[in-house]
């Protein structure tokens, strides 16, 4: 059997259908030693690419394997490197142009593939923090054998590791506000256990522990029913999705007509989400801009509340299911969700989140509403109209402005940002703009360069509204209605209750770490250093001139080696 193989840096995305990318003779001749850097704390990692000539398995763990076809022969890969690495199978995925993406990084240690076809290996070394600073080389072995045979050494590659003193610090203390939102009901539908059970719980606490470890700092708490409307899902006939959540909050109305509310499912949640340090906001979802169709203004269960919200509520008298149905009683439940955030200590953690308001003048009555009604919560609002900024820079308590809005009304933005230095201004991307973004299609640099113009901008983190948004069954389709592929989850389900990562994820963390260092880099005033940095990866470094459909050319560098050389400047300078 014929190998070919090669080494790519982690931000390479393995394509089968583009011959150009994936032949033999392109992966033979890949480089066969690649060259990292890393602070401490960190993480250094690459993949390895690999294609046979006939059908083999490819294996990355020490356990035996026997294939049930008799004749395919076994490929296993030997880490022999200087700290702890994890490799993952990556996965491949249908994209909209019908090529197959790499994506998830399966925990399955198998995997096996015809011999026409390549697959990747994504590895990922740990660097402790206190690992001692320097050079470390480390090797990847590839060994062929069949069935009883002897395994047999048919390749191998070098990994070149340069270690400098930066320490980075520990991603609930990084500075960089990100806000994934969490579907939790999508969760319970997937792994088919009843909606807050503790089974439920307990599959839900191995994704809050995910969201603490890519650094995660909101929580998303739903308080009414189908906020979203499910994102259009009960008219989609192409792709099945059920793409519903639901409110946290039981209520009852009693037999007098008063109505008890049960915090503690929503509770337990914050709590689940603060054991691993998701704790800085409490975004809650479903009190403003509730999402109502045009076609189904009857859908408004209390016409006289300026805004379309669902609460259901059991009735004791009727001894069923009915809703709130008076803007007397949403007013009365929305006070009851204040007074529980200021009793348990929790309300200047608070926001009242809104996503995507459209209509100024019903965005203000339905906030002003509120106000008066619960006049201690502050706001939270994702814009995607630019006049927002200038209209509600002063109500919003953290602003989230869609990134074009954030290029065309930057200056407003930073004249809100001096005036209020309290507040808290991040920025987002979802089903647009083409790039930068988190498309299964997208390159990954694209997702470094999210967290270093974060930096540059000046902004104090990322937004995006997907963790784990599903399909029916996402490892097999990701494709649902307009959305472009992987614009819906970061993660896929694990079989065994885990979330499943994503190459994405991996690149957006990584983004993440160049805005530590940047911005690291500027409060020690190590300009310079900074500049240089900046000049290796911006293209464009005027704000104003960055518009959603850009040329990725003209805007950022494509290349991973400027990158990793940015990376290299601001570690020396940072601890050498």
């Amino acid at each position: 059997m014929n190998v070919n193989y090669g080494i790519a840096p982690e931000s390479y995305k393995l394509i089968w259908g583009n011959k150009e990318k994936v032949n033999p003779t392109i992966i033979g001749e890949m480089p066969k030693e690649i060259k990292l850097v890393s602070g401490k704390n960190d993480t250094a990692c690459f993949q390895l690419v690999i294609t046979a000539d006939e059908k083999y398995s490819l294996s990355v763990s020490k356990s035996p394997w026997f294939s049930q076809e008799e004749k395919r022969k076994n490929l296993r890969v030997n880490a022999v490197m200087p700290f702890e690495t994890d490799m993952f199978h990556i996965g491949m995925h249908l994209c909209e142009d019908a090529y197959m993406r790499a994506d998830s990084l399966q925990t399955k240690s198998v995997v096996e593939a015809d011999g026409d076809k390549a697959l990747s290996v994504f590895c990922e070394m740990k660097i402790p923090s206190d690992a001692e600073k320097g050079s470390y080389v480390g090797k990847l072995q590839i060994f062929e054998n069949h069935r009883f045979g002897k395994e047999e050494l048919v390749g191998e590659v070098t990994v070149n590791l340069q270690v400098f003193d930066y320490v980075f610090p520990e991603n609930k203390d990084n500075g960089f506000h990100l806000d994934l939102w969490q579907h939790p009901s999508n969760i319970a539908r997937q792994y088919e256990v009843e909606l807050w059970s503790d089974e439920h719980f307990e599959i839900l606490e191995k994704y809050c522990k995910s969201l603490g470890e890519v650094g995660v700092k909101s929580v998303s708490a739903i308080v009414s029913e189908v906020a979203w409307n499910g994102q259009g899902c009960q008219n989609e006939e192409r792709f099945e999705a059920n793409l519903f959540e639901y409110s946290m909050i039981p209520v009852v109305r009693k037999a007098d007509g008063t109505i008890e509310c049960d915090y503690s499912i929503m509770q337990r949640y914050i709590d689940l989400c603060a054991k691993y340090n998701v704790l800085e906001c409490i975004s809650v979802f479903g009190l403003v801009n509730v999402w109502v169709r045009k076609d189904h203004e009857e859908d408004h269960t209390a016409p006289d509340y300026p805004d379309g919200i669902h609460i259901r509520v059991y009735d004791e008298k009727m001894g069923a299911y009915d809703y709130l149905r008076t803007a007397k009683e949403l007013d009365t439940y929305i006070k009851m969700l204040e007074n529980y955030f200021i009793t348990t200590g929790q309300i200047d953690r608070v926001r009242i989140a809104a996503d995507e308001p459209a209509d100024i003048d019903k965005y203000r009555a339905s906030l002003e509403h509120i106000k008066s009604v619960a006049p201690s919560f502050k706001y939270k609002t994702a814009i995607n109209h630019a006049e927002f900024v200038n209209e509600f820079g002063k109500d919003i308590y953290d602003f989230a402005p869609y990134i074009s809005a954030m290029f065309s009304e930057y200056e407003a933005l930073m004249k809100f940002k001096a005036e209020m230095p309290d507040k808290r201004f991040i920025y987002y991307v979802c089903c647009g703009p083409d790039l930068p973004n988190n498309f299964l299609r997208s390159e990954l640099v694209e997702s470094y360069y999210i967290g270093i113009l974060a930096a540059y901008a000046k902004m104090d983190g990322f937004l995006r509204w997907n963790y784990t948004v599903w399909t029916d069954n996402p490892r097999e389709d990701l494709r649902y209605s307009i959305f472009p592929v992987g614009d819906l989850h970061f993660v896929y389900p694990g079989y065994n209750g885990n979330p499943i990562l994503s190459l994405r994820l991996k690149a957006l963390n990584r983004g993440i770490k160049y805005f530590v260092l940047f911005r690291e880099a500027e409060k020690r005033g190590l300009n310079e250093a900074v500049q240089k940095a900046y000049d290796l990866v911006l293209r464009e470094k005027e704000i104003a001139k960055l518009y959603a459909n850009w040329e990725i050319e003209k805007v950022m560098s494509l290349s991973a080696d400027d990158y990793r050389e940015a990376e290299s400047i601001l570690l020396a300078a940072l601890g050498g």
